[in-house]
């Protein structure tokens, strides 16, 4: 178990129960939505403010999920299914990047997205494991699962950032 992952563990094991484990995913969500708006108004390459908008968007979901829990206190009516990678992931062309020029700081950024998409899904994982309530087991892993896609289209990503710029 990595140190990252054992800090997550011991986060979730601190917690006082689940109204605070939702408190903490929305301010997670929100600094993850404020963070990729950033990124996506600071780009100029389309394909990185594209990629940055929707995981935006993504995060602006899941909060509005959370919140629903947290105001209603009943989860809200969507699929707790984990939709498949390829069924909401954009599909992003590098080849046709604005001058083709990818940058260590645009890979940084990717490294950043990676670390929040992985430490959000074992955070996740971890509250699931903790609950007892069937419902709010699956709709954690239902989290889970979408910042688990989030973190392989961000992989896949900078796979072939690294790969195009190594082939110039």
């Amino acid at each position: 178990m990595n140190s990252a992952y054992r800090n997550v563990v011991e986060e979730v094991k601190n917690l006082k129960g689940i109204e605070e484990a939702v408190a903490l995913a929305i301010e997670r969500e929100k600094e993850a939505r404020d963070f990729y708006l950033s990124k996506a108004a600071s780009m100029d390459d389309p394909k990185f403010k594209e990629l940055y908008e929707y995981l935006a968007a993504e995060e602006v979901k899941h909060l509005g999920y959370l919140e629903s829990y947290r105001d209603k206190r009943e989860l809200p009516a969507i699929s707790t299914e984990i939709p498949s990678g390829q069924s909401f992931t954009p599909e992003f062309d590098l080849g046709r990047t604005k001058g083709g020029e990818v940058t260590l700081g645009d890979a940084g950024i990717l490294l950043a997205a990676l670390r929040h998409e992985r430490k959000s899904e074992d955070f996740y994982t971890e509250v699931a494991k903790r609950v007892e309530d069937e419902s709010l087991k699956n709709f954690f892993q239902m989290l889970a699962g979408y910042e688990r896609g989030h973190y392989e289209m961000i992989d896949s990503f900078l796979d072939e950032v690294t790969r195009f710029r190594m082939q110039t």
